[in-house]
């Protein structure tokens, strides 16, 4: 067998659910169109806490029973069963071989905090007494490995399953860990992803406690605003995203057509606080550095940056600051875009979901729009798409993610020129 090292990981498949669509072409066509999920969610906290909270669940299916009531559980299982379809790996049938050895199949799925809503369901109930009472198990949905059990379960895959947990960037991670078993040779396939389901009173006014949410003085479509002047935080989105990584060789043998490359990345910490960003911007452009090195990417084949784009004070011109000292002059060049404007922040769904909405970018050759961009900030001066998406060949586009803690994480996609699948 050829060198691990050297093979080549494709993405054959995607499912996406967000604000803006229940799948993966319907949130794609309402972002490149300028669309846009944030509304006010009367009723979830007191009047007065929180005027403003994120986009709901896009919900034209219900919850999956066997999610046990859990809206986070559902949103990881649905876009799991669009990405299998979509690279033609459905549940087999006795009628014939599969085309692909359950074996070596392995599952990465992250919920970040778990099945947060059924916890908090539980509790706001007082249901821990009668459940003991009864002698009743701890249900498995509750654990955050319980995304990547029941996507395992559900279709029947055996390889390597685990549950990555890394804050806002857990999408991301579980993505460049899928890859990295790839090249190990520990799985042909690997599906990646996350979801999160968070508009609950805890965590939103944790949030605002921190400072991290925008300020409710306007209409909600209008509150978040990446690397504008009068950005003042983010709005918590809910959804999720899982992309199915394959080895290339494997995925010609059975006839899939990939999307793009998924060339290899980088991550790592700033250890620098549990909720501020370092604002030296040098360890992130140094994580960029790496991971464009391990891609095999030169910095002037970079075309687009999918920021982490959260419109919190710090967070914008950190970016766009390590963008230019790790892609040099060539950042004048790049194309940025952050789709939080448009879905919210996904938290630990945030970096799956975005990084299949650059892979979406590079196959149309779209660049999505930053929304809300009408006064941009000094500090933020590279290009960031503002209202209006726009058309431009995407050779390489790079992905970042930055969670509380110091989570750090890069990846970097490329098109396949004469393979790739056309829209």
């Amino acid at each position: 067998m050829a060198d691990q090292r050297l093979q080549t990981v494709v993405v054959t498949g995607i499912g996406l659910v967000t604000g803006l669509g229940g799948t993966r072409e319907s949130t794609w066509a309402a972002l490149k169109d300028g669309g846009n999920a944030l509304r006010r969610l009367d009723g979830l906290v007191p009047e007065g806490v929180l005027p403003w909270a994120g986009a709901p669940w896009f919900d034209d299916g219900g919850i999956a029973p066997e999610c046990g009531g859990d809206p986070a559980l559902s949103l990881l299982l649905r876009s799991a069963h669009e990405a299998l379809t979509d690279a033609g790996l459905g549940r087999r049938t006795p009628d014939g071989p599969p085309s692909y050895d359950p074996e070596r199949v392995a599952t990465l799925a992250g919920l970040s905090k778990g099945c947060l809503q059924s916890l908090a369901r539980r509790r706001r109930d007082n249901d821990w007494i009668s459940a003991a009472a009864a002698g009743s198990r701890w249900p498995d949905h509750y654990w955050p490995n319980a995304g990547a059990l029941a996507i395992s379960r559900s279709a029947d895959l055996r390889g390597p399953c685990l549950a990555p947990v890394a804050a806002c960037a857990t999408g991301l991670v579980a993505a460049l860990q899928a890859a990295d078993l790839i090249r190990r040779g520990a799985c042909d396939i690997a599906l990646a992803g996350a979801g999160d389901a968070s508009l609950d009173p805890l965590v939103l006014g944790a949030f605002q406690k921190m400072g991290v949410l925008a300020r409710g003085d306007g209409a909600p479509s209008r509150a978040l605003r990446p690397w504008d002047r009068r950005r003042s935080g983010f709005l918590v989105g809910e959804g999720a995203a899982v992309l199915v990584l394959e080895r290339a060789d494997h995925a010609r043998e059975r006839g899939a057509v990939p999307y793009v490359e998924f060339a290899g990345g980088a991550f790592g910490a700033d250890g620098y606080h549990e909720t501020s960003q370092n604002p030296d911007p040098s360890g992130l452009a140094d994580l960029i550095a790496r991971a464009l090195v391990r891609a095999r990417t030169e910095p002037s084949e970079i075309d687009l940056a999918n920021v982490h784009g959260t419109a919190t004070p710090s967070n914008d011109p950190l970016e766009c600051r390590a963008l230019r000292l790790a892609l040099g002059a060539h950042a004048e060049n790049v194309s940025c875009t952050a789709n939080k404007s448009q879905i919210g922040h996904l938290l630990g769904a945030a970096g799956a979901a975005e990084l299949a909405i650059a892979c979406l970018s590079v196959r149309d050759g779209i660049v999505p729009p930053t929304l809300n961009l009408d006064d941009p900030d000094p500090a933020c001066d590279l290009d960031a798409t503002p209202h209006v998406g726009r058309r431009r060949s995407i050779r390489a586009a790079l992905k970042l993610s930055i969670g509380f803690g110091g989570h750090l994480a890069a990846a970097v996609v490329r098109r396949i020129d004469g393979e790739s699948r056309a829209r």
